[in-house]
């Protein structure tokens, strides 16, 4: 009778849940104290963030032979014009926007209420203004645009309303900067000295693992980052030209929005249609919001994303929005910041752990068959 072969190793399970413990023991410790210290922690992850995505730029202009300086300067100043941009020229128009909105909406929207009236009283008997008073809805309104502003109800107000606030935003704003200066020139030394820490053994796991971490988050991340731009300047430019009333916040809105697969740009184009008859436009204009919409969504899906974003790799924005909502309610303004990173990782992970189990003797049955061969020729 031959000798059985040898059973394949067992898992030190005892040593795996320990490591497993440990690891989520410190994560949990940095977790923790990110959270906690998060006025210092939040300029710094979105320092870090705005690194991540430029050092593909900066390694482009350092092949050009570019000087270093310049290399590393010239990313970071183009993300401070687009900031400045943003806070004195689109920042007021939104705010002023919504000022407008809280003031005259009421009347635009009970002006549509009272053209539906004939309609509503030969199907129901009852007028819609008589369900819907003029003072309730301004109420409802006045009470919204309190809980956006505040006690002041001009753009002025609102930022005098707190000095001490605006001189804290500028300081993170500067700190955001610094971070993220600094990480560009010492980007690949931090990369490196992580691979340096790393076990030896594990090191080509760990590295094949982190590779396609840093695909996911640098194909979402940059990708999305490209299409909300794309979309938030046509949305923003067309809803104007087509004379859509508070064209820019809504714009802003729908470029979100649009981010979610199929339900975004329906969303948008029924908010901009049903904006645009609340002002009294003609059915040409909701054509013309229409052909907008998808014109964009088309242009979408033949250029943008196959040519310019590629692949997704797998992180679905509506996932990705549900994330954000969930860690935003959780942790507040540095869950929101962790949050893709996490379902990244999380998501790489698990691919992984299938992917070992598949490779292993428990799931294709070695085991069982090396058994079962033996049981035979005993037999």
């Amino acid at each position: 009778m031959q000798s059985p072969p040898e059973q394949p190793s067992r898992i030190a399970w005892q040593t795996l849940f320990f490591k497993v413990l440990l690891l989520g023991s410190v994560a949990a410790l940095v977790l923790w104290l990110i959270i906690r210290l998060s006025i210092v922690t939040a300029p710094i992850l979105i320092g870090f963030f705005i690194a991540y995505a430029l050092n593909p730029v900066v390694v482009r202009l350092r092949r050009w032979r570019v000087p270093p300086i310049l290399a590393l300067t010239v990313p970071v100043l183009a993300v401070l014009a687009l900031a400045v941009v943003f806070i004195v020229v689109v920042l007021p128009n939104m705010a002023r926007e919504l000022v407008y909105a809280s003031q005259h909406a009421p009347a635009r929207i009970y002006n549509f209420i009272l053209k539906l009236d004939p309609w509503f009283l030969s199907r129901t008997g009852n007028r819609l203004s008589s369900l819907i008073h003029y003072d309730s809805l301004s109420g409802m309104t006045q009470r919204l645009a309190s809980e956006l502003f505040g006690p002041a109800q001009t753009l002025i107000g609102w930022l005098l309303s707190s000095v001490r606030d605006v001189f804290v935003a500028i300081g993170n704003f500067a700190l955001v900067l610094i971070v993220a200066f600094f990480l560009l020139d010492d980007y690949e030394k931090i990369v490196n000295a992580g691979a340096n820490l790393v076990p030896r053994a594990e090191l080509a796991r760990v590295t094949r693992v982190v590779k396609r971490i840093d695909a996911v988050l640098a194909g979402f991340l940059r990708g999305e980052l490209l299409l909300l731009l794309a979309a938030m300047v046509c949305f923003t430019l067309g809803i104007v030209l087509l004379e859509v009333p508070f064209a820019f916040v809504i714009g802003p809105m729908v470029a979100v929005l649009y981010l979610i697969p199929y339900v975004g740009v329906v969303s948008g184009l029924v908010l901009c249609v049903i904006l645009s008859a609340l002002a009294g436009h003609s059915a040409l204009t909701a054509a013309g919001v229409a052909g907008l919409f998808m014109g964009f969504y088309v242009t979408d899906l033949l250029f943008i994303t196959p040519r310019i974003i590629g692949n997704r790799v797998g992180l679905r924005p509506l996932v990705v929005l549900l994330g954000i909502v969930a860690f935003g309610e959780l942790f507040g303004l540095i869950g929101i910041l962790i949050a893709i990173p996490i379902l990244a990782t999380g998501r790489i992970l698990v691919l992984e752990a299938v992917e070992r189990y598949q490779r292993s003797s428990a799931y294709r049955g070695d085991h069982a068959d090396a058994l079962s061969c033996v049981q035979d020729e005993e037999d």
